[in-house]
């Protein structure tokens, strides 16, 4: 319990991820296409596109291969 909540309550960002997501889809991408294109491994889209923590370099990579601008990439509370 104590460690969930050190998860939820850490100061990392939080990642976009639906517009990830959304953005993958409209460009008709699968994840292992995205990953190809972003040059990670395919576990870092998952990661990502689920939310999860994810180097920002990771993050700079796929942002940049959907084309979202910066400023979109993480929600701001």
């Amino acid at each position: 319990m104590e460690e969930t909540l050190k998860k939820i309550n850490n100061n990392e960002p939080r990642i976009n991820h639906e517009l990830f997501n959304k953005a993958r889809l409209q460009k008709g991408l699968s994840r292992m296409k995205l990953a190809l294109e972003a040059e990670v491994a395919p576990q870092t889209v998952n990661r990502l596109l689920q939310g999860k923590p994810t180097r920002p370099s990771n993050v700079k990579k796929v942002g940049e291969a959907l084309e979202i601008p910066p400023l979109d990439w993480y929600i701001r509370d």
